[in-house]
């Protein structure tokens, strides 16, 4: 994003046409504008734009992307603990689990269920809806016949 606020993707409404940014630099932006009739052309924009543009809301196909590949959820486990003060002995008996179970999760060789997940929750005060999607969604990715980067993940 420039000093100014504009981002490619961004959209404004100006003068009964959409203008789209391409590029943006610190004092320019490549536009490309296009008329309700369905003309369009590519121009070079002086930034600010005038104040007379109005923001438009993002195209919603530029942030339904989905990628084609994959992550254990353990890895996430993994950093949320590298992250905090305490150590995987101490998160595996406030949870009341075994350190072996804990480290399948984290080493991604078993899945966490929903009450590994709770408890993993509660210990590290980390959304149990969150940590659930991320299981949700990583069995989905593979039955969709996502990639498996899990193996790049691990020490």
């Amino acid at each position: 994003m420039t000093e100014t606020g504009v981002k490619k993707g961004d959209r404004f409404s100006a003068m009964g046409a959409v203008a789209e940014v391409l590029r943006a630099g610190k004092t320019w932006a490549d536009i490309e504008v296009r008329q309700p009739g369905g003309a369009s052309w590519r121009k070079r924009q002086p930034l600010p734009f005038p104040t007379n543009w109005r923001r438009l809301p993002p195209r919603s196909e530029m942030h339904n992307a989905e990628p084609d590949w994959t992550i254990h959820p353990g890895v996430h486990w993994r950093e949320i603990i590298e992250e905090s003060t305490q150590t995987q002995a101490q998160v595996a008996e406030q949870m009341g689990v075994s350190e072996k179970h804990l480290s399948q999760i984290l080493t991604c060789t078993v899945l966490p269920g929903l009450s590994a997940t709770m408890k993993f929750s509660v210990v590290m005060g980390v959304s149990p809806r969150l940590l659930w999607r991320l299981a949700c969604d990583y069995k989905l990715d593979l039955a969709l016949g996502r990639k498996d980067l899990t193996s790049e993940y691990l020490p």
